[in-house]
């Protein structure tokens, strides 16, 4: 028996045994409803064991133990605190404390997917796990996996959808979770489970547990965000070689992104992008001694050079960090007389002698093609992110 519930029924057997007969009859009622609910879990936990039988048999474990161990590292401190439930609030779903024996399964696949099973069992893609640009946005899926799985959507989906049959969920999972047609027999309660409201409801409470998961744990929500924007704006060149997998069952929308963000802000949390994500951060490395070239994602934007170049590289890198991540508009880059490049009319960079000779340029030049620069990657961020999609 769960932890939670075996000393929920303590509480309530020592109560039942004080002698009062509205406290019996009170205390009767809330040991039936336990019961209930352990039935519950119990039929949760054989219809997890049982499908993941079946994907233990379609899928082969990940050749990379540094994936496995990456997740199990990640999704060990966020099991933790999910079990404690505390304070959580469940948009949709089951919203009843209890604890869940977790268990994470890397496979061996180059899709970008990951999912979860009734009874704790989630499954993630190699694909997934070298997708994520860092702990945080891995850290993002991971939550929402088991946010999936504690709020219990798949029971719920299967109380409004009355007529399904548990027997048939094995069935329905392989189809909706991965695209293949072994549950095609379940007819159209495939179609109906992912057209219906239940998905919109259950994707949307996961972002919401997931987000408020992350804060518990320490991890940043904004990478939820991030992790869905890369994933429709690298969609169109990436399915040509690799299965998205997880738009299937995932679908990113700006309406998530927006209530994730809202979320945040209530919280007193910013949206920092460059924070969680190599592909909305400005960088700088040093190409050759005493030079350090900045780049945002990956598009190169300028090289410094001068005294103490690696300090002003990390300055910079700072400064422009933190405008990007304000979602600038390209007209709000101007340039100065004196070899400046503003953003809101507040100093980017300043150039120099000692910058225009490492870039073999002029003070001028470099100031004229770094804006036009800035200017490129300010207009790729807003089309790229959600802010910029009308």
């Amino acid at each position: 028996m769960m932890l939670a519930t075996a000393l929920y029924m303590a509480g309530s057997l020592a109560l039942f045994a004080g002698g009062d007969q509205d406290v019996q009859k009170v205390d009767a009622k809330r040991l039936k409803e336990i019961q209930a609910f352990e039935r519950e879990l119990d039929e949760d936990r054989r219809i997890g064991k049982e499908a993941a039988e079946y994907y233990d048999q379609q899928f082969k474990p990940s050749k990379d133990p540094a994936n496995q161990k990456r997740v199990e590292e990640i999704a060990a401190k966020l099991a933790l605190v999910a079990n404690s439930q505390a304070g959580f609030k469940t948009l949709w779903g089951e919203k009843r404390q209890f604890m869940l024996e977790y268990k994470f399964k890397v496979v061996d696949s180059k899709d970008i997917n990951a999912f979860s099973l009734p009874g704790g069992y989630i499954y993630v893609y190699d694909g997934l796990v070298k997708f994520s640009q860092s702990d945080d946005e891995l850290a993002g899926v991971l939550a929402h996996e088991i946010c999936h799985a504690s709020q219990r959507h798949l029971a719920y989906m299967q109380k409004e959808q009355g007529k399904m049959g548990v027997i048939q969920i094995p069935l329905i999972l392989a189809s909706i979770l991965t695209g293949s047609n072994a549950g095609l027999m379940a007819g159209s309660l495939v179609g109906t489970a992912m057209t219906n409201g239940w998905s919109v409801k259950a994707e949307e409470s996961a972002d919401n547990g997931g987000a408020q998961l992350m804060i518990a744990t320490g991890y940043n929500p904004t990478a939820m965000i991030t992790f869905m924007e890369r994933l429709q704006m690298e969609q169109g060149t990436m399915e040509k070689v690799v299965d998205l997998g997880i738009f299937r069952t995932h679908p990113p929308s700006r309406k998530r992104a927006e209530s994730i963000e809202t979320y945040m802000k209530s919280n007193s949390i910013p949206v920092r992008r460059s924070a969680v994500t190599a592909s909305f951060r400005v960088t700088a490395t040093e190409f050759k001694p005493g030079t350090y070239l900045l780049k945002f994602g990956e598009r190169k934007l300028f090289a410094v050079g001068g005294d103490n170049p690696k300090a002003k590289a990390a300055e910079l890198t700072k400064r422009l960090n933190d405008f990007f991540d304000t979602v600038p508009e390209m007209y709000e880059i101007t340039i100065g007389d004196q070899g400046e490049v503003f953003g809101r009319s507040k100093l980017l960079v300043r150039f120099d002698e000692d910058d225009a000779e490492v870039n073999a340029s002029t003070v001028q030049k470099m100031q004229e093609d770094a804006s036009k620069a800035l200017r490129s990657c300010a207009f790729s961020l807003a089309y790229h992110i959600w802010e910029g999609r009308g």
